[in-house]
């Protein structure tokens, strides 16, 4: 008996299997390879299963194949309940059957040390002769809810639109009781990654957002192999559909364990969490926020972009803390036009709120229609995105009167057609919605989050909020790709000196200002003379790379003293570093007075090249106000990441400062992306710092540090 079709990528049939073999099937109870089994058939697996064992013949029914290469050619998926150091040798015969995938759910790999890290390098080559494509090892499973292909054992899955990618089991029973416990809409698929000696998080997310039944992949992740690979696979999803991620190993001690637990290695947190929210993924900090986050944006519109939340309220304390916790969360609430209020008010009467958050004050304890019809004058108001409703709504005929059963049930059921029809966002905080309510229940049926906590309703708002911003703006975001790579002829490893790196900038269509590279005192006098302007000196020598700590800065020179000046710098570079070799003086204009900015690249270990941006000069240590993008990127974020900083504050003229053209800005940052991005030799570029006045962005440095990766085209 073959397998399934074989038009399917491996991928395809790996995560939707149309046969599976138990390789390590058992008669015993107690073993996986018998619980496997009885998994699938209690799951409704309705393709077909090969139990593989040497020596039974038969398993629950199944007739029992004794060896892998006996089994029919072209099965879907293999789950491999052996011992880890029977696997290597297992991929091996799987693929010379045909098999496309396989599950390993053995551990002691290279998450105990050195040992295993020896058998995971044998079970990548196995994988690396075979082509055959790899979960795990150390993986809890994977299953299927539609089709019930569960290689987990985990019973009693709802199904619904949520996947979900991990490393860790207890996570995934973390999510799948949390998303009980909240009545969330279920799940679709679950990739158990385990130790990712092949099947990557990137794959995963390219491949689960093709699904149909896909509606969010919700992750929690212990590191990431190609941290790149991750955000150009992210930044491609979510145009389409949400992802949201839970990390592990954030602070140092986390990381520790991390590597104790899955041998992942975590990168710097503040590089993460500014590059993923780049690429477009939802991050949350905390493990209870996952299923519903991404339950939320799997089945609930996006908030338009520019519009904003009104807040409908049935008490002023629930009022109060939301409208804060969404300020806080950076979502602005909508301002209410004048009919908008005018209707409330005649609906409501005189003691309710009407601005914004509305306040009932009581209008609806014995009409809770009342709902539907301030929940319509609202959606119709054009400065407002979402409604949040707060307070005890659907749960009136418990603390009123029974008799209001009814009426609730059918304003839920006005409030979905209303959202529909409208195409506006309905979210629902109820101290309610812990119990079993009929309306409730109708409104998360029809994709209406129903929440009991506040903080989970502003947590949820706010990622409709970015979630409605990031679909409005795709178009005008970068793939994350990086460009052909281009080597710097020539060039060696170390820090590039000064002229050099000005070249290197100026070629790359950063404009780094005025410069000239004098060989002596007298030229030195020429060029400063020529720029008619006081003028900063920095000495040129390969031996020296910290030029004031020295002697080797003068600032404020003039044609009166330029030669004293550079003919006193190079005698105190000698005295402290007799041996130096000074090629050079760079001559340059001292820059007028302005923002001090920090601009800087680096090649992150996961990520790649990113740039950094913030507050420069003194104030770096100080305020250490920096954020990050990973390049290349467009002037859209380079935006953003301006925003994102206290810099912003101060480049609309605060104060005594200058206005700075915030678009150039983003435009040099661009570049800067660019160029880093496309030479991979750069492992450093720090122009701190940056002046930015009325006259343009100017860099005071340009520093420029190379690594010995020379692959890519000539430059």
């Amino acid at each position: 008996m073959t397998a399934s079709t074989t038009t399917r990528t491996q991928l395809e049939r790996t995560f939707d299997p149309r046969s599976i073999a138990i390789i390590g099937a058992s008669t015993n109870a107690s073993k996986r390879g018998y619980q496997a089994v009885r998994a699938l058939q209690e799951a409704g697996y309705e393709f077909p299963v090969f139990p593989v064992n040497p020596t039974a013949s038969e398993i629950l029914g199944l007739t029992v194949t004794p060896a892998i290469g006996e089994l029919p050619h072209g099965i879907d998926v293999a789950l491999i309940a052996l011992p880890g150091k029977a696997v290597p040798d297992a991929l091996r015969d799987c693929a010379a059957v045909g098999i496309a995938g396989a599950v390993v759910l053995a551990n002691g790999f290279k998450e105990i040390g050195e040992q295993g890290a020896e058998l995971e390098r044998q079970l990548a080559e196995a994988i690396a002769e075979t082509g055959i494509r790899v979960i795990g090892p150390n993986t809890s499973g994977m299953f299927n809810v539609t089709t019930g292909a569960n290689l987990v054992g985990l019973a009693g899955v709802p199904k619904g639109p949520i996947s979900i990618v991990t490393q860790s089991g207890n996570m995934l029973l973390s999510l799948v009781n949390d998303n009980k416990v909240l009545r969330g809409p279920g799940f679709h698929t679950y990739i158990g990654l385990g130790n990712q000696a092949d099947v990557r998080y990137d794959e995963c997310v390219t491949e689960l957002v093709r699904h149909e039944r896909t509606g969010a992949v919700a992750i929690h992740s212990e590191g990431l192999q190609d941290g790149r690979a991750f955000l150009v696979a992210a930044a491609a999803a979510t145009v389409h559909k949400p992802v949201v991620l839970l990390r592990g190993g954030r602070s140092e001690i986390g990381q520790r364990t991390a590597l104790s637990h899955t041998g992942s290695i975590a990168g710097s947190d503040a590089v993460a969490t500014a590059v993923l929210g780049q690429a477009g993924v939802e991050l949350v900090d905390r493990s209870d926020e996952l299923a519903v986050v991404a339950g939320a944006l799997a089945t609930t519109l996006p908030i338009s972009h520019g519009r904003k939340v009104a807040i409908l309220s049935d008490g002023g304390g629930h009022a109060t803390l939301a409208a804060d916790a969404l300020t806080k969360a950076g979502v602005e609430l909508a301002e209410l036009s004048e009919q908008t209020q005018s209707v409330l008010r005649s609906l409501l009467g005189i003691p309710a709120a009407v601005h914004n958050p509305v306040d009932v004050a009581g209008a609806t304890d014995a009409n809770p229609g009342l709902f539907a019809d301030c929940v319509e004058t609202l959606m119709d108001d054009a400065n407002v995105g979402l409604v949040l409703i707060v307070g005890l709504y659907g749960g009136y005929h418990l603390r009123f009167d029974e008799r209001l059963r009814t009426q609730e049930g059918a304003t839920a059921l006005t409030l979905l057609h209303l959202s529909t029809q409208k195409r506006v966002p309905l979210m629902v905080q109820s101290c309610y919605a812990g119990d079993a309510v009929d309306n409730h229940t109708a409104l998360r049926d029809g994709g209406v989050p129903v929440v009991s906590s506040i903080d989970h309703a502003v947590r949820i708002v706010a990622a409709l909020d970015r979630r409605g911003h990031r679909v409005e703006t795709a178009s005008a975001r970068s793939s994350l790709a990086l460009p052909a790579p281009i080597v710097i002829a020539g060039a060696t490893s170390g820090i590039m000196d000064e002229p050099t790196a000005r070249r290197l900038a100026e070629a790359a269509g950063i404009d780094v200002g005025r410069w000239s590279l004098a060989a002596d005192p007298d030229e030195v006098e020429t060029a400063v003379r020529e720029y008619d302007a006081p003028c900063a000196l920095k000495i040129v020598s390969p031996q020296i790379i910290h030029k004031s700590d020295v002697g080797g800065v003068r600032l404020g020179v003039t044609a009166l003293d330029a030669v004293q000046q550079a003919q006193s710098m190079i005698d105190t570079v000698l005295t402290n570093v007799p041996n130096a070799q000074i090629t050079g003086i760079v001559v340059s204009p001292m820059a007028k007075s302005g923002v001090e900015l920090l601009v800087g690249a680096t090649r992150d270990p996961i990520f790649g090249p990113v740039v950094a941006f913030g507050s420069g000069g003194v104030m770096v240590e100080a305020l250490k106000d920096v954020t990050f993008r990973a390049a290349p990127f467009t002037e859209l974020e380079a935006a953003e990441m301006i925003d994102e900083t206290i810099a912003a504050r101060m480049l609309d003229g605060y104060r005594h400062l200058p206005v700075v053209d915030r678009a150039e800005l983003a435009r040099f940052l661009v570049k800067v992306g660019d160029i880093v991005a496309a030479h991979p030799q750069i492992s450093e570029l720090d122009l701190n710092p940056v002046i930015a006045n009325e006259d343009g962005i100017t860099p005071v440095d340009v520093r420029i540090v190379l690594s010995d990766n020379t692959s890519g085209a000539k430059l």
